[in-house]
């Protein structure tokens, strides 16, 4: 407020001492007291002159003298100690008339306008926080940064537009178990069915990017649908797309999905309640990012394809989890087949990290780079500019350095012609 009202013109030396008062230290962060002391010295420049003009200034601190207003803190007017032969020198005031001043200035305090919003947002999230007995590590990260941005004395942009509905939100992510279609979430802790997506949902996936650990932070590399599964928010009811030998006991029945030669689908009401049968005749599980090299992969006894779709969901991680254990002191192996690229990498190395730590590159090396180069898209140096920032498996260095060296990257389908 104080900068704010220095770019305009002034008129009185009252608006001067507000200016000083709101700029130059602390005490405007409480509300102006009758009981606070202290005095606060002015320095009257040639520029305050010209500004208000002498006559007009030297008239209006003399009336304020004389309504004891303006003083040196030893009940000593303006005359003489104040006065540098014709011109004001410097004046004095103290903070118990700071509440006149601002009544007589019509201002609005600006504790009122900036501090006094900032102190009531604590205590409202100070609420917030303790009204869920343990909050996700990702949610808590979401309000302390709330919290930070309110000790930097800023408000945060979300909490002046839309505050109460993504407090509720973050409540109603907290506290959700399992997988919910987004327009239920929205209407049980939003009391509409369109609330969330049409008012928060670009936030909170934002704020997913930003501190949830399952979260990529790049949109090219996980879609918004993708994010919202890993939050527990559906757009889509999940579907596992698979290819070779998985034996599976859905309610007492005995399914094996070899017979489906050209692949199957899984949907999420499976993937919740098929169980996986031991002594799987599993010697290779195979991954694949994209639809097309997934469908034309032949089918091969001991091996099951996955279609990745990019990255799995929280219900597709869970049960490749549960195939893992299954093979657990098998001879398995494991492998992924991606775009030869910064997403490729990436999803290989979310899938690697979350669900199989045995993970190994399939066509993902330099031959195969080499063998399609004439395929390849060249990329601008931002993009490759990312490439050189990010860790990857070891595994994966030849691949980085063939991407960085010829400038280029190599779609996944484009080994199918």
């Amino acid at each position: 407020m104080g900068k704010q009202q220095q770019n305009k013109k002034r008129t009185n030396i009252i608006q001067v001492i507000l200016d000083d008062y709101e700029s130059g230290n602390k005490d405007w962060r409480t509300y102006p007291d009758e009981n606070i002391t202290g005095n606060r010295t002015i320095q009257i420049s040639q520029e305050l002159y010209d500004e208000i003009g002498k006559n007009n200034l030297n008239r209006q601190v003399l009336e304020l003298q004389e309504e004891h207003l303006l003083q040196d803190g030893n009940g000593r007017g303006i005359s003489g100690w104040y006065v540098r032969g014709s011109e004001l020198e410097k004046i004095e005031y103290n903070l118990q008339n700071i509440r006149t001043f601002y009544e007589r200035d019509g201002r609005i305090p600006k504790y009122i306008l900036h501090y006094k919003p900032i102190h009531q947002l604590q205590k409202e999230i100070a609420n917030l926080k303790a009204s869920q007995t343990a909050w996700k590590p990702w949610l808590l990260n979401c309000i302390e940064a709330l919290e930070q941005e309110l000790e930097r004395e800023k408000l945060p942009q979300i909490c002046i537009e839309k505050k109460e509905i993504y407090f509720k939100t973050l409540i109603g992510l907290n506290e959700i178990e399992s997988p919910m279609y987004r327009r239920i979430f929205s209407k049980r802790f939003l009391s509409g069915s369109k609330v969330f997506e049409n008012a928060i949902q670009s936030r909170v996936i934002a704020d997913a990017r930003k501190w949830n650990e399952l979260v990529d932070e790049e949109k090219e590399v996980m879609t918004d649908d993708e994010v919202l599964s890993e939050l527990g928010i559906e757009t889509y009811h999940q579907e596992l797309s698979v290819k070779g030998d998985l034996k599976l006991d859905l309610d007492g029945q005995v399914i094996d999905t070899s017979v489906w030669r050209y692949g199957t689908v899984l949907n999420a009401d499976v993937l919740k309640n098929a169980k996986l049968l031991p002594g799987q005749n599993i010697e290779k599980v195979v991954t694949i990012e994209n639809k097309a090299n997934f469908m034309a992969a032949a089918y091969e006894e001991g091996t099951i394809y996955i279609f990745s779709h990019g990255f799995f969901s929280p219900k597709e991680r869970m049960f490749l989890g549960k195939l893992r254990e299954i093979l657990v002191g098998t001879n398995a192996e494991y492998y992924h087949s991606s775009d030869l690229d910064y997403g490729g990498m990436r999803i290989y190395t979310y899938i690697k990290k979350h669900i199989f730590p045995k993970l190994k590159p399939l066509y993902m090396d330099a031959e195969t780079f080499y063998q399609y180069k004439d395929r390849a898209e060249s990329q601008e140096e931002k993009y490759l500019e990312k490439v050189r920032k990010m860790d990857v498996p070891e595994e994966l260095q030849e691949l980085k350095a063939c991407i960085l060296q010829t400038g280029s990257t190599i779609e996944q389908e484009s080994m199918l012609y």
